[in-house]
């Protein structure tokens, strides 16, 4: 008790004594102690953790109680976003909109890159399509030639009037409406009579136009030396359609006038493969076909072997097995003829033989030979459609 407080209670202190107040001492801090730096550092804590958990919506859409822990770590999540970008950058900690900045970057260059491929690929298309100049310039040379010589050489010659002659008379033919409209373009033939020009025989409008994938090329034709060993050229244009379909079309030189192939335009034949196959006629029937050969297709029929090719028409079911006999030179000659033409069994090239070739016959059905009898094929009159 104090002094004064002595003095109030009305007790006083005697003579010669003295009374001894007691201090407590402060004690010493220790690890877990409770001073007062340590509870305003405590207080500014909580006061910013606080702040913290009434931002936590905005930051983190995040709901419902957080422990200290949790505060803590977020404080000290938010002291390092304050940081600026560049103390922030170059640490395992990275903004998240220099990241979207780069995959943005990334998809943009692929998506360029992709749109240049398209682009570089619909320009080779368009380069490829023939376009007049390009289709005038298809007119080729001979091997052993000269431009000017050979089956080719007028037709190199007269290059472009060659071609453009064709567009003419292509269009003159799809116009008319009477046969009497085209004789003057049309290369006569000796099955005329058997074979007289029928308009409807042309089918739909050939298109002529580069976007119809329109183009020519210059051919030669060849007989067999039992026909004669000749040789003709001609030029094969190709294109399509007004429906869809694909065409080919012949042209020749006669007399330095260039004329429609008729004939082996629309492929007239004496008999078309279905009739033949149908009918199995037992003397030689003129025939155009397209060819295809297999060592399958040979066969033996008693004593003598047979070369066998499949002779086709215009549809895929269209078709039916044919033989060369090889018991005469005869027979051996016109199977060497057929091979030349495929490419069949040549030691000189190394590409394969060739399918779906165009050839002229005479093919006849024989009931003597096999079960039910064999087509023969009794002559290779010349290679492709067009007569030299």
């Amino acid at each position: 008790m104090s002094e004064k407080e002595q003095k109030e209670s009305g007790d006083e202190i005697p003579e010669g004594m003295v009374r001894k107040t007691r201090r407590v001492r402060k004690r010493r801090k220790g690890s877990s102690g409770s001073s007062s730096d340590s509870e305003d550092n405590a207080n500014s804590l909580f006061a910013k953790a606080k702040d913290l958990l009434i931002g936590m919506q905005d930051e983190d859409e995040d709901y419902g109680p957080v422990d200290v822990a949790e505060q803590v770590r977020r404080l000290k999540k938010k002291k390092e976003d304050d940081r600026p970008l560049d103390d922030v950058w170059g640490t395992k900690r990275r903004s998240s909109s220099w990241l979207w900045i780069v995959l943005v970057g990334l998809i943009t260059s692929v998506v360029a890159i992709v749109i240049g491929i398209v682009t570089w690929g619909k320009d080779e298309r368009v380069t490829k399509e023939p376009s007049p100049v390009d289709i005038k310039g298809t007119i080729g040379t001979l091997d052993g030639y000269e431009p000017g010589e050979g089956p080719l050489g007028w037709f190199n010659e007269n290059s472009m009037e060659v071609l453009d002659g064709a567009v003419k008379i292509i269009d003159v033919v799809n116009q008319a409406e009477k046969v009497d409209e085209i004789e003057k373009v049309v290369r006569d033939s000796p099955f005329r009579a058997m074979s007289p020009i029928n308009l409807k025989d042309w089918g739909e409008k050939l298109l002529t136009n580069p976007s119809s994938n329109f183009s020519s090329r210059p051919k030669v034709v060849y007989s067999s030396e039992l026909s004669g060993a000749k040789e003709r050229g001609y030029l094969s244009v190709s294109g399509t359609r007004e429906g869809g379909d694909s065409f080919e079309a012949f042209f020749v030189n006669e007399n330095e006038k260039l004329l429609l192939d008729w004939d082996a335009t629309t492929g007239w034949s004496e008999m078309g493969v279905p009739e033949i196959a149908e009918k199995k006629p037992r003397k030689p029937i003129f025939l155009r076909c397209r060819v295809e050969k297999k060592p399958s297709f040979d066969q033996s029929f008693g004593t003598i072997e047979y070369s066998g090719y499949v002779l086709a028409g215009n549809l895929s079911d269209e078709y039916f097995l044919a033989y060369v006999p090889l018991d005469s030179d005869r027979g051996k000659a016109t199977d060497r003829d057929f091979k030349l033409m495929l490419n069949y069994g040549s030691f000189v090239s190394n590409e394969p033989p060739l399918k779906n070739q165009k050839a002229t016959v005479r093919v006849r059905h024989i009931p003597g030979v096999g079960k039910d009898g064999i087509f023969e094929i009794v002559e290779f009159l010349h290679s492709g459609w067009v007569t030299p």
